[in-house]
């Protein structure tokens, strides 16, 4: 798929993909609908415990992330919690937003391991919007599993897509590295 030449994209083709993608699928202009994080916070659930928590000092301070992968460190025990929260505060400009689906894919070691996908219908215009999202950790792969029994590093990548109204506004790529610390 070229970089910001295939506007036809929509949520069903994401949930088809089988690998992390290689380029950014849309630019921050593309983002008519001004929608900016401003913080979040990553956490289990069941122990308490957080792993990682960010507040912006401006709505602008992520935009370059837009074409810059963002690249995170976190703890081993982050991939053997039984249940994920991650809570998103984000603004939105001067346009509702009708119809936002925010989909999350997950890989380990190029495989594919967690989708997530999450509908919203409707987000007031110049507002700033908390929502946190609860899901499950999936199986991990027996080499992944091998590899924290080892105490070696265990990469991941993912995308994160949202759309409004069926059309890709933002594209995230993220790259991580768990630890045994």
């Amino acid at each position: 798929m070229d970089s910001y030449k295939d506007k036809s994209l929509k949520p069903d083709d994401v949930l088809k993909m089988e690998k992390p993608t290689n380029e950014f699928l849309v630019e921050l202009k593309d983002n008519e609908y001004g929608i900016r994080f401003i913080g979040f916070k990553i956490r289990d659930i069941d122990q308490g415990d957080t792993f990682h928590e960010f507040k912006a000092q401006n709505i602008y301070d992520l935009d370059y992330f837009a074409d810059h992968e963002l690249n995170y460190t976190f703890p081993q025990k982050m991939l053997t919690a039984k249940t994920i929260g991650t809570n998103l505060t984000f603004v939105v400009g001067d346009k509702e937003v009708k119809n936002l689906d925010f989909i999350e894919r997950h890989y380990v070691d190029d495989q594919l391991m967690a989708n997530y996908a999450f509908k919203f219908p409707f987000f007031m215009p110049n507002t700033e919007n908390n929502i946190e999202f609860i899901y499950p950790i999936p199986n991990l792969s027996e080499q992944a599993k091998a590899k924290i029994k080892n105490k070696e590093d265990v990469f991941a990548k993912s995308d994160t897509f949202i759309f409004v109204n069926q059309k890709l506004i933002i594209h995230r790529r993220a790259n991580y590295q768990y630890i045994d610390y």
